[in-house]
């Protein structure tokens, strides 16, 4: 069986509540002026399943230690008394970006440069 296709959504809300039960949520773009591998474009797919989110990896190529742990927020909760749940992810830069996101989105995104508004993300199909 193929691993599962990364989906995007144009709520964040609605992309912590597919990662929270379990699906791979690919996480809209950012743009980060100082990161660990330098300024540019950002992504990552998430889940609170890490042996999904690793089969999709090692499907893409991604090593196994690329899985990083952080807790996801239930967003369903008031945000006073909001708890934390267990979460997974993979970030995505540089040629990685293409194993996730559509080729378009990408070269439109490049060609903003770093805006601030950042775009929605698509899955490749």
């Amino acid at each position: 069986m193929p691993p599962d296709i990364p989906r995007a959504f144009a709520r964040r809300s609605d992309g912590f509540r597919h990662a929270a039960a379990g699906g791979l949520w690919l996480a809209p773009l950012v743009y980060l002026e100082r990161a660990r591998y330098g300024a540019g474009w950002y992504g990552k797919v998430v889940s609170a399943d890490p042996e999904r989110l690793l089969a999709w990896a090692i499907s893409k190529g991604i090593p196994p230690r690329a899985l990083q742990v952080k807790s996801l927020p239930d967003v369903d909760m008031p945000r006073a008394i909001r708890r934390r749940l267990p979460g997974y992810h993979i970030d995505l830069w540089g040629a990685r970006l293409a194993l996730a996101y559509d080729p378009e989105l990408l070269a439109r995104t490049r060609r903003r440069g770093s805006s601030s508004a950042p775009p929605l993300s698509a899955p490749i199909r």
